[in-house]
């Protein structure tokens, strides 16, 4: 299921990029023709590409919150709750071998 959505995305980014270019094509030929400045150009194109990458995080944060709430629907175990669990197993194996070392200490005080 992430693939799908890992797919979805990078499928996304490559048609911002080729987006991209075909703005910077059409605003250079607009600058070369005299239509536009150089600076209106290049001010058009930093526009368009801060607003992509705007609107990547705007993506990426989509999808993060889908993945995520797809997870928790398929009650996923995460990472947090998968090294908390193992603090504890790790934690219980210890009082165990703290029990069975009482035991035999006192095993032998018996005997």
């Amino acid at each position: 299921m992430f693939d799908l959505f890992k797919k979805g995305f990078f499928t996304g980014l490559g048609l911002v990029v080729i987006t991209a270019e075909e703005v910077e094509k059409r605003i250079n030929k607009l600058v070369e023709t005299g239509k536009l400045s150089a600076d209106e150009g290049e001010k058009i194109i930093n526009e368009f590409v801060q607003k992509s990458e705007d609107q990547q995080a705007v993506i990426q944060e989509r999808i993060n919150n889908s993945i995520k709430s797809t997870l928790e629907s398929l009650n996923i175990a995460g990472k947090e709750h998968l090294e908390n669990l193992e603090a504890r197993v790790s934690s219980l194996e210890d009082r165990i071998s703290t029990l069975e070392s009482l035991r035999l200490e006192e095993e032998k005080k018996t005997h």
